[in-house]
């Protein structure tokens, strides 16, 4: 009887070695898919997110789906893609929406199908609860960071342009009401001239900051809220021949302007930490899959970068776009 029972004891020892083999070799063949869906593909920035979210996606043996419109205000084309990844089946999502109501809709299909979600950069004008999270950037960190960063340009009388803000992001919003309190408590009397746009073309926003630089001789900075705006406003203090006269204060990483930084053209850029962001997503919906406590709102604190700085390894972390992990 004590041998039958041994004999018994070590088939079922073998039997969940077995078992755990076989799921194990279904994992390595079906691993989970997290979507991870930016703002766009076109810019930079968001490779960041790609590299910090592929990172910590390979120490869950998870795979990385990256697709994003072209432009940052083609809604229609962000919000079939997260509708095509919840038809995939994903096993989470990871979305940094161009809009902060339209995207409200897919959001609540992936959720309903049960896919935890986590929105990047900027928030949505939902709030976040169970299975979805915001990782998002400290907006009124970054208006209090230019708004410091302009004041040693900056005396009573002056003016100052805030470029590019879009109503159709909480963030962009958030900055730019950041920036305009903490400088008119820095140095009263200051002029701010306020600019909204929800348009992508350079051409459309570099006017725009040509006729601003023309109109008034009194103005000493420009703050960009955006890539697109910091680019056009750059290059309109090249044809209005205003570099070096007009400081530029730009928004949010991208190659191109990295370069105008070292050269001189853009005083100095307030980085979004998209690297962090990216990871600390896939961190998010590791613990939501996992039945595990999760905070519902994580904010990420911004980063000036400037000439001196540029080249230090916290900053160059943060500019780190290397998303092909090694196996």
């Amino acid at each position: 009887m004590r041998v039958r029972t041994a004999i018994g004891g070590a088939a079922l020892g073998l039997l969940a070695v077995f078992l755990i083999v076989v799921l194990f070799a279904r994992q390595i063949a079906h691993p989970t898919v997290i979507a991870v869906v930016p703002e766009t593909t076109a810019q930079e920035i968001w490779e960041s997110e790609h590299a910090g979210a592929a990172h910590a996606a390979q120490a869950y043996g998870w795979k990385i789906y990256w697709n994003g419109p072209s432009r940052e205000d083609d809604f229609p084309r962000q919000v079939q893609i997260v509708q095509q990844a919840i038809a995939r089946k994903v096993g989470g999502l990871v979305l940094s929406p161009d809009h902060d109501v339209v995207l409200i809709s897919a959001v609540q299909a992936a959720l309903d199908k049960k896919i935890p979600t986590v929105i990047v950069g900027s928030p949505l004008g939902i709030s976040p609860g169970s299975n979805l999270t915001f990782v998002v950037n400290d907006d009124i960190a970054t208006g209090r960071l230019a708004a410091e960063r302009a004041a040693s340009f900056l005396k009573s009388g002056d003016s100052v342009a805030i470029l590019g803000m879009n109503p159709n992001l909480l963030s962009s919003i958030e900055r730019a009401n950041a920036f305009e309190d903490a400088i008119e408590k820095r140095i009263p009397g200051i002029r701010i001239e306020e600019r909204r746009s929800t348009s992508v073309s350079s051409s459309e926003a570099e006017e725009t900051a040509e006729d601003v630089i023309h109109a008034d001789p009194r103005l000493r900075v420009i703050f960009s809220l955006n890539v697109n705006q910091s680019r056009a406003a750059y290059g309109a203090l090249l044809s209005t021949k205003s570099e070096g006269k007009i400081a530029l204060i730009a928004c949010d990483q991208d190659l191109d302007l990295l370069h105008h930084l070292r050269s001189g053209g853009i005083d100095s850029l307030i980085a979004q930490n998209t690297y962090v962001m990216g990871y600390d997503a896939i961190q998010a919906l590791h613990k939501q899959l996992a039945g595990e406590h999760t905070e519902r709102r994580i904010v990420v604190p911004p980063v000036l970068i400037t000439r001196d700085n540029i080249d230090s390894q916290s900053v160059q972390q943060v500019l780190d776009m290397n998303w092909r992990v090694q196996e």
